[in-house]
Parts: C-alpha cells; structure tokens; sequence
C-alpha cells in the first residue's frame, strides 16, 4: 500500500485501496477463526495467548485505516469520490467510518477501551455464574465513563448515545429509536390486553431429548431452508450465533437442552437466516469492506423473518412434523396445530430469550430506555439493577427474582457493545413488513408446506443478500421493503398470529 499512497495517482489509489481492503479481510478472518475457536474446541488455557494474538491483528486492522498513510489515502480518495465505482465510493466511506474514532481518539486509548471490555466481559461470565452483579458493577462503570468520553471527543456536539447508535447501527439516533419504540408500544398496547383474556393452549409434553437427535433435527432444518452445507457447517458451543468468515465458509453454533430441545430448533432457524444472508452475498463483493451484512437491524431482520414468519409458522409447521415426530417420539398424541399453539403461545417472563413474540421488542424497548438513561448519566451503575426491576414490572408485567433474570442476562454491555440493542427490534418489525410484501408475489404456505423455500430464498437474495453493505441499511431496506418501515405490518402480523394461535 506504501508505495501507491505515497505516488497518490487515482490509479495507485485505487489500487492500493483493494490492498487495504484485502489485508483488512485477511485480518479479519484470523481474528474470526481464533474467536471461534475459543468457544467451541479451544481448551480454557488458552485465554492467554489467544488474547495476545487477537490484540496484534485487532491492531494491525485499525492501523489500516489510522494510519497516517491509510488516512492519506482515503481523504485523497474522498476528494475523487466521482472517479470512482459505487462499490469503491461505499468502501471509502464504511473504511472512513470504521476509523473515525482514531481521528479524535489516540489508538492506545481506544485499544484501552477494547481490552477493559474483554476484561468486563470476564468479570460478566463470573458475575453470570454467581449471580451477584456487584462483581459485574465496577467494570461497567468503568466501561460506560470510557464510552462517554469517546462519544465526546468523538462527536462533542452530539449526545452521547447517539454516537454509539449510529456506530452499531448507520444513522440510528436516540429520537428516532424514542419515536419507534413509542408507536411500538402504543400499537402492542391493545394487543397485549387482547391476549391476557384469552386461555393458554396446552403445553408440550414432558420430552428428554438427545444431542444426537437434536442435531439430526438441525441438519434437517439446514437442508430444509436451503443452507448450502459446502459452504457452512454446524457446531456445537455454549450459546446460539452465526459467524461469517466469507461466503465460503459460514458457522452456525447451537447449544443442545435435553428438556428444552425448542432452543435449539427455533435457535437455529433462527441462525440459518443470519447464514442465508451470509452465503447470498455478491462474489464480486468478497475481500471488500462491502462483503457483509449492511448492519444489525437488516440482519436481524433475516434471523427472525426464517425464526418467527417461517419457523413459527403452521404453513412450516406441517412440513416439518414427520421429521420432529421420527426424532421426538413424544410428540406422536399432537397434531401440527397443537405445537404450532404451544410454540407460539403468549407468555410473560422477564428473560429475553425466553420471550414471546408478542412481548420480545418491550424487552428491547426495556434495553434502549436502560441505555440512554446510562449513557445519558440520569443513573449510576449502582441503581442500574433496581431499575431494570421496575421496567420489567411496567413493561411485561412480572418480577426479575434475581440479577440473572435481571441485569445479568445478557453480555453485550460487558462487551462494550453499547447501542446494540435497538437494532433487534427495528429488524424484527421489519421482517413482519417483508413477509407480507413476499406474501403479494408468492403463495408463501404452500410453498412451505412443500418445503420449498427456493423462491421465497432468491426472492431474498435478489432484494438483500446479494447487495452485501453496498446500500446504507436504510436504503437498502427501503427498497426490500417498497417503502420505509411500517410498523402496522408488524402491529397486523402480531394480529394474525393471535387469531391464528387462539382460534378467534
């Protein structure tokens, strides 16, 4: 990259942009493979050294574009951003993004920040098994203080939290998730009194099952919804998630529960959308900066649209009953609708995981008034517990007993991924919307019902997949969507699915 940087012609430019661009990729995707590794077949011993090795590539990459040379060169091609192809013009821009903070923070202390997250998110996993958020308390406060006085050098004219939204998600800001979250709940509110009168379906019966049949289960699904299996594969961790090395090589991880095998099911359906998306991207778009998913939200709204508007659906139901019942010899006295009922029943719980449908986006709205109230300063850390208590009684109606149904549930603040959470909603709302698109051009159940997911996927993959991050998320889903996002699609969606699941 040196020598065409320090030439600064358009044409070394450019070419030494796809050089940043490629190292970028390939340091990338070490540090992807070693953080896999540590949670699937690394043994715990190797915390240490992992940790080495992951703080000199992390490094390398911000020094790509932090660098008096990579700066250099993206300002000079910034200044010709009319010379360039679109690919290139969004490259530049999501590269000047990516090193936005080291124009106004000095790297050691952002490499500071990450490593005080890696050290919170041990103390989070000690805090996790004992239950006591006093040994979580110091580190978030520490981590939080840093956040704020990275927004403010950052972005001094901003609050924030904003600039912590827009770096998690590209032109998210505190009013925007306020107004969303404000018409969420005014349209849930009927909704959620509709459903406290009606009587519960009948439960699953009690079943202990396997590892080795849920993992059937999952392969059968994999194929079920088109995941090409050359190209990913399925591995066993603590939690559920989707990592994305390239379009040639995606990793599904799933966690088997004897007597909740549900979580693994809905877990990796849930999954395979994040793969989907992944696989679908534009060859063309490989060792770029635009050979991913464009953010959050839109790749959250492929996870739940394959979870909630396909798995969860009777449509999909019924195909997939001979292969659940072959496996899960306890469900032969049901018939499609009666698990179709139990799985999609309403409940409360103050567990997001847990969540139903209908209540799941309070428990971010829950999250994202948490957040602003933290970021903003309006709470210490010390409070934080007591008030994720009483937002759980007023927004889904039941108790927290402890931190670890609490405050302690999820890991993404200890992380440092702070302005996460919005974006789960907002992709959620948005895969009810573009069902109902798909719904105009397909007969989406029979489709289903025969297991056919072929078109519904190049549906997908042609308004989506395929783009990568070459569209702001906004845009891109603007287009998926033949509009901006709706929430009465969503509101409408939840109706149905009322109706459906309780026969009225």
């Amino acid at each position: 990259m040196g020598s065409y940087a320090t030439r600064m012609t358009l044409p070394g430019a450019r070419r030494a942009l796809a050089e940043l661009q490629s190292r970028g990729f390939a340091l990338r995707h070490a540090s992807g493979a070693l953080s896999f590794d540590a949670v699937t077949l690394a043994p715990p011993g190797n915390r240490v050294a992992r940790s080495h090795t992951l703080g000199v590539l992390g490094r390398e990459e911000l020094e790509l574009v932090s660098s008096a040379e990579g700066i250099r060169l993206l300002d000079y091609l910034n200044e010709h951003l009319d010379a360039l192809t679109r690919e290139e013009r969004r490259s530049v821009l999501l590269l000047r993004r990516a090193g936005e903070i080291l124009r106004h923070v000095n790297l050691e202390e952002y490499l500071s920040f990450r490593k005080l997250a890696n050290e919170a998110e041990n103390a989070w996993s000690r805090a996790d098994e004992s239950g006591r958020f006093s040994e979580l308390e110091p580190w978030l406060g520490r981590l939080f203080y840093a956040a704020r006085r990275i927004a403010r050098q950052c972005a001094p004219d901003r609050p924030a939290y904003d600039f912590w939204l827009d770096y998690n998600e590209e032109g998210l800001t505190e009013a925007r998730c306020a107004e969303f979250f404000s018409e969420l709940a005014e349209r849930l509110s009927p909704l959620l009194k509709r459903a406290e009168g009606l009587p519960e379906p009948p439960g699953l019966p009690e079943a202990r099952v396997s590892p080795l049949r849920q993992q059937r289960l999952a392969h059968f699904v994999m194929e079920a919804l088109g995941v090409d299996r050359s190209r990913c594969r399925l591995a066993v961790s603590d939690r559920a998630f989707t990592v994305a090395f390239s379009r040639y090589d995606v990793r599904i991880c799933t966690r088997y529960i004897p007597k909740r095998f549900t979580t693994s099911l809905y877990g990796v359906i849930h999954e395979c959308g994040h793969a989907l998306y992944e696989l679908g991207i534009g060859e063309g778009l490989q060792y770029t900066r635009l050979g991913e998913g464009a953010s959050t939200a839109v790749h959250e709204s492929q996870s739940r649209f394959y979870e909630n508007m396909i798995g969860r659906s009777l449509a999909w139901t019924e195909f997939m009953w001979p292969a659940l019942t072959a496996e899960i010899p306890e469900l032969d006295e049901l018939k499609p609708r009666d698990f179709f009922r139990a799985v999609n029943a309403v409940h409360r719980t103050p567990l997001r995981g847990e969540a139903d449908e209908l209540s799941y986006c309070l428990h971010i709205m829950l999250r994202f008034e948490m957040e602003r109230a933290l970021m903003g300063g309006e709470i210490s850390i010390h409070d934080a517990p007591a008030l994720w208590r009483e937002l759980t009684r007023r927004y889904l109606g039941c108790e927290a007993r402890d931190d670890r149904e609490g405050i302690l549930q999820d890991s993404h603040w200890a992380s440092g991924q702070i302005g996460y959470f919005p974006a789960y909603a907002v992709g959620t709302a948005a895969a009810a919307q573009l069902m109902a698109g798909i719904k105009k051009e397909l007969d989406v159940d029979a489709l289903l019902r025969a297991g056919e997911l072929g078109p519904i996927n190049r549906l997908l993959e042609e308004r989506i997949w395929r783009h990568g991050a070459l569209y702001p998320p906004r845009e891109l889903m603007s287009r998926a969507l033949g509009g901006p996002l709706d929430l009465s699609f969503y509101a409408s969606y939840l109706s149905d699915k009322l109706s459906e699941v309780y026969g009225e």
